[in-house]
């Protein structure tokens, strides 16, 4: 029978591929291998897709003894095609480099994470070959220990306090909202007009305070870590023309403490710390700071951003904010409404921040009022990062002394 339309070259062709396929036939009848052209090709089942709805956050307290956090509330995981419940696992790394054992939800720095990027990271896994590993937003520089790691090496709240007679006496804590035995440790402080804790500010891991005598001379005094001293040195001069000094922590997210100094007009300045006790350039933020009173808090709302306090004349305490670029945020600034958290404050003599009173994580604000008594008002930021400031709530404002209007300096 003749083939339409096929040429002599297709009709060998075609006659190739009959043969080979009645040799394949034949050998398989005769239960003889096949040869390996031959197999019939694997079926590979296709990998599924791992996917998250919302990238985790890094959160909470980026200083040398902080609390770290992955906060993964409003993140899910998901993997196309669907089914199984996938394994979640985390990891931490110090400047790209994995740090051992961190291997949880949370993280607490370290003396070898000051001044090195820390980042979390989450795995997810369905199976062997469906598995997704994320970076949770913002790594963060650590920075040095703050104020509220407290000045006897315990890591609770300490109180300082001078009297009349130039003592300088230390009022520490048990970390569950309960005073230690007070000591005494140090005497001829009534030559300083100003005095105030920066934190670690000559990078040995100790919390400092810096003392600014008449002569507008400016004194860094080494904690040795254990409610003591190292020695005291002259880090400045000319400090007279400043009117008030607040430690916010690190400001400008290089790692280290700085200062925020404002003069007699309402100018902040910022002098940034070099890390060994010493300053870097200073740079004039801005001003109409003159009518707030003014306190560093630290990482008041358990994130990383930063935050001054402040209390203008009619009584509100209000919240404003820096996220460590070394500016405040634009509602951060005078003018501007950061938030309140708190009303009647006129009432309230002197106004502070020096850690974690009562031991439930989260930094405490006192007050002392013109009877001299002491109040601690219990923060709770655990709604901020779902709902902002009006999450913050006050857990409670218990007076934890009385006495304290007999000082000439509490910080």
């Amino acid at each position: 029978m003749k083939l339409n339309n096929v040429t002599p070259h297709r009709w060998r062709r075609l006659a190739r591929l009959v043969a080979a396929s009645v040799l394949t036939c034949g050998l398989l009848a005769a239960g003889l291998p096949v040869p390996a052209q031959a197999a019939a090709p694997t079926v590979v089942a296709p990998l599924r897709y791992v996917y998250v709805s919302s990238t985790p956050r890094l959160v909470g307290d980026p200083t040398v003894g902080g609390l770290l956090k992955v906060d993964v509330s409003s993140t899910y995981a998901h993997v196309s095609p669907e089914g199984g419940v996938p394994a979640i696992s985390y990891f931490w790394t110090r400047d790209g480099v994995v740090i051992p054992g961190a291997n949880g939800t949370t993280y607490r720095a370290t003396p070898a994470d000051l001044g090195r990027v820390v980042a979390a990271h989450l795995t997810v896994t369905y199976d062997a070959d469906s598995t997704l590993t994320v970076q949770a937003s913002h790594p963060l520089r650590v920075a040095a220990a703050p104020r509220a790691r407290g000045f006897n090496g315990d890591g609770t709240l300490d109180m300082f306090a001078r009297d009349s007679a130039g003592r300088l006496l230390l009022y520490p804590t048990d970390g569950r909202g309960n005073w230690q035995p007070t000591q005494v440790i140090g005497w001829g402080w009534n030559n300083f007009n100003l005095l105030l804790s920066p934190g670690d500010f000559d990078g040995d891991g100790t919390v400092d305070v810096l003392a600014r005598d008449g002569q507008g001379r400016l004194f860094l005094y080494q904690g040795n870590g254990s409610g003591g001293w190292k020695k005291a040195f002259q880090i400045g001069q000319g400090w007279q023309g400043f009117k008030d000094l607040v430690a916010p922590g690190d400001f400008n997210g290089d790692g280290t403490n700085d200062i925020l100094a404002k003069d007699p007009a309402g100018n902040l300045f910022m002098y940034p710390g070099n890390g060994r006790g010493g300053w870097l350039a200073p740079y004039r933020i801005g001003p109409g700071w003159d009518g707030y009173y003014a306190v560093g808090a630290g990482h008041f709302l358990d994130t990383p951003d930063l935050v001054v306090l402040t209390r203008p004349f009619w009584g509100t305490l209000e919240v404003r904010t820096t996220n460590r670029n070394g500016w405040f945020e634009e509602f951060g600034l005078p003018g501007g409404f950061g938030g309140s958290i708190g009303w009647g404050w006129e009432s309230v003599a002197r106004i502070g921040m020096a850690g974690d009173f009562n031991g439930d994580g989260y930094p405490d604000v006192y007050g002392i009022d013109n009877a001299g008594r002491m109040t601690m008002y219990l923060g709770d930021p655990g709604g901020y990062g779902h709902f902002g400031i009006t999450g913050f709530r006050w857990k409670g404002s218990p007076a934890v002394g009385w006495g304290w209007g007999g000082f000439t300096a509490v910080f």
